[in-house]
């Protein structure tokens, strides 16, 4: 290998541990945050709300143009665990999700059997701060998926980071906290 190689690998590893990082400082942040803004939360609950109808509705196509390239996706195992040092339930990037997406739709998908799930998204109240790069949100949220068998009920928090595009947002990154998956993980390829 040479030089300018290693070096490149050396800089795309540390882009992926800064990447790593940023999840757990939004996480921290949103714990200890002063009081929200009351404006920027009023501009980002809708975008919320509209994530969780079109992801209900498994308008996927839709949903995934509110995503940026950059879109990262992480459900820990336990609140307090780090991306780069932790066993996830999910780490996905935007690629994985897209491919996520058409796993759904897939007839030789091992999880896609009819009828199709019906998901419900609740989401509470979003607080939502500037932290200069990005904007920062959060709120709590419940999940229900139905297919077969008892209903999952799953409920817990979301944290977002979302950057400005043109008139609205995209988010750039997720992480839902749900502790009840601490205890004990269910089949979980429907969350997004």
């Amino acid at each position: 290998m040479t030089v300018t190689a290693s070096s490149e690998k050396t800089a795309a590893v540390q882009r992926v541990h800064d990447r790593y990082d940023a999840m757990v400082r939004r996480l921290t942040y949103t714990r200890t945050a002063s009081l929200s803004e009351r404006e920027l939360n009023a501009e980002i609950a809708p975008v919320l709300a509209a994530e969780a109808r079109l992801l209900d509705a498994r308008a996927f196509d839709q949903w995934q143009t509110m995503l940026s390239d950059e879109m990262q996706f992480w459900v820990p195992v336990h609140p307090d665990d780090h991306p780069a040092k932790d066993q996830a339930l999910i780490y996905d990037d935007r690629r994985r999700l897209s491919e996520r997406v058409a796993h759904f739709f897939d007839p030789q998908a091992w999880a896609v059997v009819a009828p199709d799930p019906l998901t419900t998204r609740q989401i509470g109240a979003v607080e939502a701060w500037d932290a200069g790069t990005e904007i920062v949100a959060t709120a709590p949220i419940e999940l229900l998926h139905v297919r077969r068998g008892a209903p999952v009920k799953l409920a817990g928090r979301e944290i977002l980071s979302l950057e400005r595009n043109g008139a609205g947002f995209l988010i750039t990154s997720k992480t839902l906290i749900l502790p009840e998956l601490a205890l004990s993980t269910p089949h979980l390829g429907w969350i997004i």
